[in-house]
């Protein structure tokens, strides 16, 4: 029979809490959380990292001091954890009693464990999966995480996560996760002009040819005529007018329409690069 024990936390001493479990042992559970504690720190944040144990290996109670070499605290506290903490218990009520207890002067708190998202609900939690036989403690938990990934978690996998985490958790300085568009003008609902063509009108503006404007932004002669005849067909209006030589030679320039749709082009694009800047996750 599974006990349930709610553990109240002072959260003004708390701040946050970051959970990370797994269906089993071995498959990154350190790894992630030495990777989150020096992201953390570059962030500024101070950590405190518990690494709970249901009577399994190390020494029996509390120890607030980092184990010998290789194990998780040592670990944890080489990445640079303000404070580490291992806790072996033998009972739910115990440990959700002790754990209750604990005061921590950190920015973010880091448990190690699975049995402890019986007892309260962390700001984050992050599971380890695997195709192999999971502990009995793991049965659902993955319904329960914020993030879910495979086994063994990787350096170049934790790095990701990591990032990742603290961008959701909005704890560093930008977001990984960021919002992007493609810049168009329609006409009658209908795509007209994008980057590359608006360019390439530009060019001609600048350089009075064709040739020389494909030349400046790296397309084709022949690619470049046939993406502005398109866009003159699609308006039903010139938007070159060609010379034809004589005296000062030929030469191409853009109508005054193809201005006014440049003005409107540079004008929109600077609106939009603020609108995605304003979306921010």
């Amino acid at each position: 029979m599974r006990i349930t024990v709610r553990i109240i936390f002072d959260r003004r001493v708390l701040g946050k809490s970051i959970v990370v479990s797994s269906d089993r042992r071995k498959l990154g559970k350190t790894l992630i959380i030495e990777s989150l504690v020096r992201q953390l720190a570059i962030c500024g944040r101070t950590v405190a990292c518990v690494k709970l144990s249901f009577s399994g290996h190390g020494p029996d109670g509390i120890s607030y001091v980092p184990g010998p070499p290789g194990t998780d605290t040592y670990l944890f506290d080489a990445a640079g954890a303000s404070k580490v903490v291992f806790f072996k218990y033998s009972a739910i009520d115990e440990m959700a009693d002790t754990v209750g207890s604990f005061s921590f002067n950190t920015d973010i708190v880091i448990f190690e464990s699975n049995s402890i998202l019986n007892t309260f609900d962390p700001d984050f939690h992050i599971h380890i999966g695997s195709d192999s036989v999971k502990k009995q403690s793991a049965e659902g938990l993955e319904l329960k995480a914020d993030i879910i990934l495979d086994g063994p978690v990787t350096d170049v996998n934790a790095g990701r996560v990591t990032q990742l985490v603290i961008g959701l958790m909005r704890i560093g300085d930008h977001s990984p996760i960021t919002f992007g568009g493609k810049h168009w003008l329609n006409i009658h609902g209908q795509p007209l002009f994008g980057e590359g063509r608006m360019d390439l009108l530009k060019a001609v503006r600048e350089t009075g040819s064709i040739l020389q404007a494909a030349k400046r932004t790296g397309i084709q002669y022949k690619r470049a005529w046939v993406l502005l005849h398109n866009a003159e067909q699609r308006l039903g209006v010139k938007l070159l007018f060609s010379g034809r030589g004589g005296v000062g030679g030929g030469g191409t320039i853009i109508t005054p329409l193809a201005v006014t749709l440049l003005n409107i082009w540079e004008k929109s694009e600077e609106e939009f690069v603020k609108m995605l800047n304003k979306l921010e996750v």
